[in-house]
């Protein structure tokens, strides 16, 4: 009897040590899992998203919703429908499309409805705008300064009005990109691989930049502001290679869809597989060596 209580408990103590130890596995490869994947998924729907391929997506998501306007989507544009101001831009400066502005046109809309109505209301007129391209503002901007500072971007850096909308405004789309962003920051905030970290940081700063999501862009300084907290040596050289990978990487992707002609699909592959390649070959490659080779060339150009 004596044996057999002391062989119960070893028995019982081993069986629950094996089970704590392949669950801990389990969990340790579904986080791997998961941080792989999301790491993928931010990395390449904000490429696509700064592609061409944006224009087919947000053409598709913004029949999600019945846009037939209501009374509270009337008064929400009544500022646009007597002045006219800024046309298809106009939610930027009409003083009605922040959230909080919108909020309070739904409430001024209708003198006895109830509070829930009101809450139904503006989280349903605020889904259809977002669904749209044209998104919604993040502020109200004035009209005059935005065409001051569209002229000036225009003139000297050829930077298109549109992208000037875009990184002050965010839609359905966007906001979607903005947030597998955050889970993949999530998933890999404590990781040790800093490299990692950096390729996501570069990637989402390239792809927000050249997109206009504002969202993203911030989502990338948190990621740099993490990293440099985290500041040691070993810890900075496996950021700068990964900020490296992922902003040629993604440079590489949307030049490429960019600059070849013909149906979209076909630019979304090419620039696929040359920023694989270029992912996967961009430690041999040197910054500082092409920049030299650059300047002797430039040298001997002026020379001659």
């Amino acid at each position: 009897m004596r044996l057999i209580i002391p062989f119960k408990f070893f028995l019982t103590s081993t069986i629950q040590a094996i089970m704590k130890n392949i669950i801990g596995k389990l969990n340790k490869n579904t986080k791997l899992q998961a941080q792989k994947i999301t790491k993928q998924t931010t990395v390449w729907f904000n490429n696509l998203l700064a592609s061409d391929f944006h224009h087919s997506f947000e053409k598709w998501v913004g029949k999600l919703i019945d846009d037939t306007p209501t009374i509270y989507d009337k008064a929400i544009d009544k500022n646009y429908i007597l002045t006219h101001i800024g046309s298809w831009k106009h939610r930027l400066f009409d003083g009605s499309h922040t959230p909080h502005q919108m909020w309070e046109k739904v409430k001024e809309t209708l003198p006895d409805d109830s509070r829930l109505e009101e809450i139904k209301a503006y989280f349903f007129s605020m889904a259809k705008d977002l669904q749209t391209p044209a998104g919604l503002p993040i502020y109200t901007a004035s009209k005059e300064g935005f065409d001051n500072a569209a002229k000036y971007l225009s003139e000297t850096y050829g930077i298109p009005s549109s992208w000037l909308y875009d990184i002050q405004t965010i839609n359905l789309a966007e906001l979607l990109g903005s947030l597998v962003s955050i889970f993949a920051i999530f998933f890999h905030w404590n990781k040790k691989d800093k490299e990692i970290f950096g390729d996501i940081a570069s990637s989402l700063m390239v792809s927000g930049l050249i997109g206009g999501n504002p969202l993203v862009i911030i989502a990338s300084l948190v990621t740099i502001a993490r990293a440099y907290t985290l500041n040691n040596k070993t810890t900075c050289n496996s950021f700068r290679t990964g900020f490296k990978k992922g902003g040629i990487g993604t440079g590489v992707f949307i030049a490429t869809v960019y600059t070849i002609s013909g149906p979209v699909w076909i630019g979304l592959v090419t620039g696929l597989v040359i920023s694989i390649i270029t992912r996967k070959y961009i430690g041999k490659i040197s910054l500082k060596q092409i920049s030299d080779w650059f300047i002797i060339n430039l040298k001997k150009g002026v020379r001659e």
